[in-house]
C-alpha cells in the first residue's frame, strides 16, 4: 500500500482536516452560540436578546469538530504507538511535550482575560488557573473547552498500557472494543430513559466518545497492516454508534434553539470528515504533488496551529468582539475580526511562543528524568 516507514512525514489532509475541525468549533462558538444562548456572550455582556442568527446553518453545527477531533487522535496515537522505537518513555515525554506548552500559554491568556475583561476575581482566576496547568479531569477549568483534554489524556494511558506491556499489536481489537463499550453504555443510557448519574465519570472512561476514538484507530491499522475483514464491519459499528451520541449532542449543543431534529447534517459532516481521513492517507503523495513538498511544509506549519487556537479563541475572540459591538460595529463584523485576530494569535504561539517553551520544558523535562534514572540506579546498586 506503500505506506510510509516513518509517519512524521506530513499527511496534508489530515493536517487540513485538524485546522478546519478548529475553526468548525471557533464558528460555532462565535457564530451561533454566542448569539443563540440565554446568558451568552450577546445576551450578558451587550444585552442582546438571544436570537438564531441568520448564518445559523453555517455555524450551529461546528461542535461536531471534537468529535472530529477525537477520530484524529485514534489515526495518529495509535498509528505513533506502532512505530519502531517508541518506549513508554518516549511515549509520555512526546505527550508532555505536546500538551503543557500551549496549556500555560493559553491558560496564562485566559486568566488576564478573565480579569480584565470579564471582572473574575484574581482568586477565584488563580484557583481555576491551578487546576488548568495540572490538568484537572474534572471542571470547573478557566476554559470551557478544556474538558476535551481529560478524555484525550485518558486515550493516551489507554495506548500507554499497550506500550508498557508491549502488546501494541492488540490497537486494532482494543479499537474494536472501544466501539462496543461505547455501544453498550448508549444502549444502557437510553433504557435509562437518557440519564447518566456518573456525568463526566463515564467521559473520563471513553465510554461517551470511545466510537470516536475507536474509529480513529481502525483507519490506522488499515492503512499500516492492511485491511482485514472485520475492519470495515467495525468502522460500520462505529459509525452507527457516532450517529447516536451525534444525535443525543445536538440536544444538548443546539437544542434549546430548536434544532434537535437536525441531528442528520452534523453526522453527515462527521461521516465525511471520516472518508475525508481515509482518502488523505491513501492519496497523500497525490496531494503532496499538487502542492508541492514546499507547500505541505506550509500545510503542516498550519496543522500546529490547531491546539492553540481551539484552546485561545473563547479568550482571544470575545473581548475583540465585545470593544468592536461596543464600539458600534454589527455582530458580524465583529466576529470576523475575532476570527482573524484568532487565528493570528494562535499563529504567534505556535511559531514563537510555544517553541520556546517547548525547549524550556524538554530541558527541564529531561534533566528530571535523568537525575530520577540516576537515583534508581545507584539504589539497585546498593
Amino acid at each position: 500500500m506503500g505506506q510510509p516507514e516513518n509517519f512524521k512525514a506530513p499527511i496534508v489532509g489530515i493536517d487540513i482536516l485538524r485546522l478546519a475541525a478548529a475553526f468548525m468549533v471557533m464558528t460555532f462558538h462565535f457564530g451561533f452560540k454566542a448569539l443563540s444562548e440565554e446568558g451568552g456572550l450577546f445576551d450578558t455582556y451587550l444585552g442582546m436578546e438571544p436570537h438564531m442568527p441568520q448564518s445559523w446553518l453555517l455555524s450551529w453545527w461546528g461542535w461536531v469538530g471534537v468529535q472530529i477531533f477525537f477520530t484524529i487522535s485514534g489515526l495518529i496515537i495509535s498509528y505513533s504507538a506502532l512505530s519502531s522505537g517508541v518506549t513508554p518513555a518516549r511515549f509520555v515525554r512526546g505527550r508532555v511535550l505536546r500538551l503543557v506548552p500551549v496549556v500555560l500559554v493559553a491558560s496564562c491568556v485566559a486568566a488576564a482575560v478573565e480579569i480584565l475583561v470579564f471582572g473574575r476575581s484574581p482568586l477565584e482566576t488563580a484557583t481555576l488557573w491551578v487546576r488548568t496547568v495540572l490538568f484537572w479531569p474534572f471542571a470547573p477549568w478557566l476554559m470551557g473547552q478544556f474538558w476535551t483534554l481529560g478524555i484525550e489524556i485518558m486515550f493516551y494511558a489507554l495506548v500507554l498500557g499497550l506500550i508498557m506491556s508491549r502488546r501494541t499489536d492488540l490497537l486494532p481489537k482494543v479499537g474494536a472494543a472501544l466501539i462496543s463499550a461505547s455501544a453498550a453504555y448508549w444502549a444502557a443510557r437510553f433504557m435509562n430513559e437518557g440519564h447518566d448519574p456518573l456525568g463526566r465519570v463515564t467521559q473520563l472512561l471513553l465510554l461517551q466518545h470511545g466510537a470516536f476514538f475507536g474509529i480513529g484507530m481502525l483507519l490506522s491499522a488499515r492503512y499500516r497492516s492492511g485491511p482485514e475483514r472485520w475492519h470495515l464491519p467495525a468502522i460500520g459499528a462505529g459509525l452507527c454508534v457516532a450517529m447516536v451520541q451525534i444525535s443525543v449532542a445536538t440536544g444538548w449543543e443546539a437544542g434549546d434553539a430548536g434544532l434537535r431534529s437536525y441531528w442528520p447534517m452534523a453526522f453527515v459532516i462527521y461521516a465525511a470528515s471520516v472518508g475525508a481521513c481515509w482518502i488523505s492517507m491513501q492519496r497523500n503523495e497525490v496531494l503532496v504533488g499538487w502542492i508541492g513538498r514546499s507547500g505541505a511544509q506550509f500545510v503542516r506549519k498550519l496543522g500546529l496551529m490547531t491546539y492553540p487556537l481551539y484552546l485561545l479563541h473563547n479568550h482571544v475572540g470575545k473581548p475583540v468582539i465585545l470593544a468592536v459591538v461596543g464600539l458600534g460595529g454589527s455582530p458580524v463584523v465583529a466576529i470576523l475580526l475575532a476570527m482573524v485576530v484568532c487565528v493570528i494569535s494562535a499563529w504567534l504561539v505556535a511559531t514563537l511562543a510555544e517553541p520556546v517553551l517547548y525547549r524550556l520544558i524538554r530541558r527541564v523535562y529531561d534533566d528530571v528524568g535523568d537525575g530520577l534514572r540516576l537515583r534508581v540506579s545507584k539504589f539497585r546498586r546498593s
